[in-house]
């Protein structure tokens, strides 16, 4: 759907685009009847101000909001340092909103960014399967936007990622080279680009070896428990020697579930997973990790939108950064 603006209460009325927004903005010269009928069209449409656009002409609010889908692992939370460390250097302040993978909760905290709490947004989208014309609108609109992470590939605005797909092939890679056979893709949030970029490289890595192994797909859900129950089944029901763990989370929830079933790693079945913890090598066994390089894609994607917001020229080139991550290999790896 369209975004509501003034040209369009302007044509529903038959005004002109001036007189609405005399009315909308209570200026002077405006009857009452006309302002109360424009007001009126107003509500009945939904319509916004866009003050982002106000907000310019106030010369801003010095502020940038950071939408994130939560802090429950290290990556986000240097994210947000190295985000902090660029805009407090150009005398901005950050605002950090945290949407807990729940789609309303980013489409309404996009909202009140956009009715003037911030000049700009950085944002990790929530995991969804109900699309981004929400973000589209506000692009449209005018918001300077900058994804971090997690991106949506159709909506042309830059983006800072890591290298997903090779980090997850060389991960792979380092399961069948140490003697797996029956390795597990254990992923989460399907619908991401990230999560899908991540499960091709550990397809590519299968098929780079003469082997005959069908791939294991576990998808794991925001539940606890219940992912605790899918992982306690994978594990007794398929036996595989070796897991690839797409997120911190789900690495964890296999020391959890591996202890439980009295499974040892990496003896019985190894595991490498993406995670940015510093205490991964203090896990026992040690964890062998892919660690995103995250306070740098932090500071990335904040010169990033400080270039949208002051409207400088972005090339080709530097507009989707990809960064790579480093692969630790550990004991869990054996």
């Amino acid at each position: 759907m369209e975004p509501v603006t003034i040209k369009t209460i302007a044509k529903q009325l038959g005004l002109s685009i001036a007189t609405v927004s005399r009315a909308l903005n209570d200026r002077y010269g405006i009857g009452e009847a006309t302002r109360a009928k424009v007001k009126a069209v107003a509500e009945s449409l939904g319509y916004q101000p866009n003050a982002y656009a106000s907000g310019l002409k106030r010369k801003g609010s010095k502020t940038i909001a950071v939408v994130l889908p939560g802090l429950d692992n290290n990556f986000f939370t240097q994210v947000i340092s190295g985000i902090e460390s660029v805009a407090h250097q150009k005398g901005f302040h950050v605002l950090v909103y945290l949407t807990h993978e729940d789609q309303q909760r980013e489409k309404e905290i996009l909202q009140i960014v956009r009715n003037g709490r911030a000049d700009g947004i950085l944002i990790s989208v929530a995991n969804s399967s109900g699309g981004y014309a929400h973000i589209e609108q506000l692009v449209e609109a005018g918001m300077p936007v900058v994804f971090v992470d997690r991106i949506c590939e159709h909506i042309d605005v830059p983006g800072v990622v890591t290298n997903n797909e090779e980090s997850a092939f060389e991960a792979t890679k380092l399961l069948l080279a140490k003697g797996c056979r029956k390795i597990a893709f254990l992923g989460m949030a399907p619908q991401l680009f990230i999560t899908g970029s991540r499960k091709n490289g550990y397809l590519k890595a299968l098929r780079s070896v003469a082997s005959e192994q069908e791939p294991i797909i576990q998808e794991f859900e925001k539940d606890h428990e219940k992912n605790i129950r899918l992982l306690t089944d994978l594990l007794k029901h398929q036996q595989p020697d070796g897991l690839f763990a797409v997120s911190e989370k789900v690495a964890l929830l296999v020391y959890e579930v591996c202890g439980a079933l009295k499974l040892r790693i990496p003896e019985d079945i190894k595991l490498v997973g993406f995670t940015n913890m510093p205490a991964a090598a203090f896990l026992e066994p040690s964890m062998s990790a892919i660690v995103q390089p995250a306070v740098e894609m932090g500071e990335r994607a904040a010169e990033l939108l400080f270039k949208v917001i002051g409207k400088k020229k972005i090339f080709e080139i530097e507009k989707k950064q990809v960064l790579p991550s480093v692969l630790r290999i550990r004991r869990s790896a054996g």
